[in-house]
């Protein structure tokens, strides 16, 4: 019996023994899906934009990611006007989740080559002259091109419609997460049709000759009403005579060649029609015009190494481009 009765008070405690707490094993619970469903918000910046790049719906990329912020116990985004940005906590551990990312893409293509895509915002004329050189800074690299004005350029930088900017003059009220780099200079000149120039002649010009010809005024509309854009041209706009009006510079350019007036602007943005001869670089006597040229890159979205290599790329071009 009092045995029977040591056996039943074991019993007694064994079931009332407090269980001991088995360590959590995140693996079973992750899903890749939902680390890569986190990736691709961080880029598009939204859950909307998201859940386009993935083919899937919005509540199907909040379910992800509400999933694995269960999982990690960590909150990774917060949510503010102009979509959702990364939380601090989960600025810590985006090395870890791209790493292991990047790790399972090898294993699932390690035959097929790593493709980057890179999307490049500038104006017209800088996109067509220093795009090529960025699409060949790197193997496997698709880029590409949207054409903004310097101020679009910066308005839009927040909202990560692009990765990198190229930008003249001026690189500043950019992103706190942007990176400018200084790559070069750009030269301006005066350009007018072979003929024109001929009247001109001989080189370099004096400035009182281009008093009476017709200069292609830059201009930009805004409330309604187009207004005249100083393009740093030492003959200013008061002094100068006007002629015909345009919004970029491969417009003036194109007109210039084809009537009896004068743009100034970028030598590097003049460059084919120089070459097709269909426009001629008229110096002027005392004239001397450079900008600094620079590219500037979402450093939380672009990959150090890439940038190493654009602004190797973009240096050599522009180095090119002044000779």
């Amino acid at each position: 019996m009092q045995g029977h009765h040591r056996d039943s008070q074991s019993r007694r405690l064994r079931c009332y023994a407090p269980a001991v707490a088995r360590p959590r094993d995140i693996l079973s619970e992750l899903h890749v899906g939902d680390l890569t469903t986190f990736l691709a918000v961080r880029r598009s910046g939204s859950v909307s934009g998201a859940a386009r790049e993935l083919g899937v719906t919005p509540s199907q990329v909040s379910k992800a990611i509400s999933r694995l912020e269960t999982t990690l116990r960590v909150r990774l985004f917060s949510r503010g006007a102009r979509g959702v940005a990364l939380s601090d906590q989960a600025r810590l551990v985006l090395p870890q989740i791209e790493a292991a990312v990047a790790s399972l893409q090898l294993l699932e293509r390690r035959d097929t080559p790593s493709i980057t895509e890179l999307t490049v915002a500038a104006p017209s004329y800088l996109i067509s002259s220093f795009l090529p050189a960025v699409a060949s800074c790197q193997s496997q690299l698709n880029v590409r091109g949207i054409e903004l004005a310097p101020s679009l350029v910066r308005a839009y930088a927040p909202e990560n419609f692009f990765e990198m900017a190229i930008l003249a003059r001026s690189a500043d009220r950019m992103p706190v997460t942007w990176v400018s780099v200084r790559v070069g200079e750009l030269r301006s000149g005066l350009f007018g049709s072979p003929e024109l120039a001929r009247r001109l002649g001989p080189f370099p010009t004096s400035v009182d000759k281009l008093r009476s010809v017709p200069f292609v005024t830059p201009i930009y509309h805004a409330e309604g009403r187009y207004l005249a854009v100083d393009d740093d041209c030492p003959l200013t706009l008061a002094e100068r005579k006007a002629g015909h009006a345009a919004q970029t510079i491969g417009i003036a350019l194109e007109l210039a060649a084809q009537t009896d007036q004068l743009v100034f602007g970028p030598v590097v943005a003049a460059r084919r029609l120089v070459a097709l001869g269909a426009l001629v670089e008229i110096h002027v006597r005392g004239w001397s015009v450079s900008e600094p040229l620079y590219i500037s890159c979402n450093a939380d979205r672009m990959m150090a190494k890439l940038q190493t290599a654009v602004v190797r790329a973009m240096r050599e071009a522009s180095a090119a481009a002044l000779s």
